[in-house]
């Protein structure tokens, strides 16, 4: 039943949770009751519809990483043996967007992401976060001054906007000279089955090596890359 409730991409009534779990409606009242208990099921106070409570995410938290990189990493390896650049696995914490694993290039010059906070709206990851948000949160994000970094940094709200549209779109963002000009990168996202991201795949390279037409072409590995990883994570897998 917390299977179900995660897996909607709406809150669910206790109803229809019975129905798609395959359980009577006393025995779902039951196990609601418990879930909610412990925190990992919360009812909305207008409806009182069930979404995934902070329980489950404390849960999540402490879980994820190691079996989430696990699963990934065949995929990370491959993708960086395709691409020989630096490739990173991150999720979202917060507003940040930590690095769980990475592949680095056999080059000898790469760019390590070791510890650096790049700003959500300068860095391909951080611009695939925020075009990933619910609206209202992406807005409130807007409204507050982009701070610029270099001259390629998008500090206009509207110009900004109009990236992220284009990044929900064709499934990956590109940030190319905008946190360090000597920097670029390009990420997609690992989708749940209602459509969440649970992970990052980002590939970082010198900016010297591409223009910024070069680096979206990166996409083309990226993108495959991305969705087999959503089968490894998909349960069962």
């Amino acid at each position: 039943m917390l299977e179900e409730v995660a897996a909607s991409a709406t809150p669910v009534s206790a109803s229809d949770v019975a129905a798609r779990a395959g359980v009577n409606r006393g025995t779902a009242w039951r196990l609601l009751a418990t879930l909610e208990h412990f925190q990992l099921v919360e009812r909305e106070p207008v409806g009182g519809r069930y979404v995934a409570g902070v329980g489950a995410a404390r849960i999540a938290a402490a879980s994820r990483a190691p079996a989430l990189v696990r699963r990934a990493r065949p995929v990370l390896e491959r993708l960086g043996a395709q691409l020989n650049e630096n490739c990173y696995l991150q999720v979202s914490s917060g507003l940040t967007l930590p690095v769980l694993d990475e592949v680095r290039a056999q080059r000898p010059v790469t760019v390590e992401l070791d510890d650096t906070d790049v700003p959500l709206h300068c860095g391909s990851v951080g611009k695939l976060f925020l075009a990933l948000l619910p609206e209202p949160e992406r807005e409130e994000f807007l409204r507050a001054p982009l701070e610029r970094y270099t001259p390629g940094t998008v500090t206009d709200p509207a110009a900004l906007r109009a990236e992220l549209a284009e990044a929900r779109e064709r499934g990956f963002a590109v940030a190319y000279r905008e946190h360090e000009a000597e920097w670029g990168g390009i990420t997609a996202a690992a989708h749940d089955q209602a459509g969440r991201p649970l992970a990052y795949l980002n590939v970082t390279v010198p900016a010297y090596r591409y223009t910024r037409e070069t680096l979206t072409a990166l996409s083309a590995s990226l993108l495959p890359a991305a969705r087999a990883l959503e089968e490894r994570l998909r349960p069962g897998a």
